[in-house]
């Protein structure tokens, strides 16, 4: 019992520490965050606004969440991340109220370098709905939009946009079924 006690308090200097470097970099922040395991690793060039009630679990790794200049981080209401989630953002990354997203996960809505010479880098946003189950080791790469109550199976990468309500999954991820969900429904 101690050692809960312990892990409880230090919980709490968690999220006390998250929220003053939250306020020292400029961003936003809801009410009521919890921060477990270690502080996140912040930084914010951009915009960064975390909703109320998030969670961010970092143990055993750190949270990861970067804005470019031209970024925008903003996490609705009631968002989990697990441990390692890593978001970059050149253009814009937004996250649905209730969503959670998995250990190890990664969102960016920049590839940072060209593929050819002579070509240029276009930052593409990523919209991810209410309600929806980014599994482990998922990527979720630039210009994607995930509708409301969709899932996305661990280790998916996806390319392309997931309509509501639908289970994606695999490399390149496509879709397996659908998935049965009130609009009232809430992960919990």
């Amino acid at each position: 019992m101690p050692f809960l006690f312990l892990t409880a308090q230090f919980d709490r200097l968690y999220a006390g520490l998250t929220r003053m470097r939250v306020r020292a970099i400029g961003g936003q922040l809801g009410r009521h965050l919890r921060v477990r395991g270690g502080t996140p690793y912040l930084r914010n060039e951009g915009r960064l606004v975390i909703g109320d009630r998030v969670r961010l679990r970092n143990e055993p790794s750190r949270i990861r969440l970067g804005t470019g200049a031209d970024g925008a981080i903003i996490l609705g209401n009631q968002v989990s991340l697990n441990t390692g989630v890593h978001m970059f953002s050149a253009a814009r990354i937004e996250i649905g109220d209730g969503t959670r997203i998995g250990d190890n996960a990664a969102l960016f809505d920049t590839s940072f370098h060209a593929v050819h010479q002579g070509q240029t880098v276009r930052p593409r946003p990523i919209s991810i709905g209410r309600n929806v189950w980014i599994g482990r080791n998922a990527i979720i790469l630039p210009g994607v939009t995930i509708g409301d109550h969709a899932v996305v199976a661990a280790g998916a990468v996806v390319f392309d946009d997931i309509p509501a309500r639908e289970l994606w999954r695999g490399n390149p991820a496509t879709f397996v079924k659908h998935v049965r969900a009130d609009d009232g429904f809430l992960r919990s």
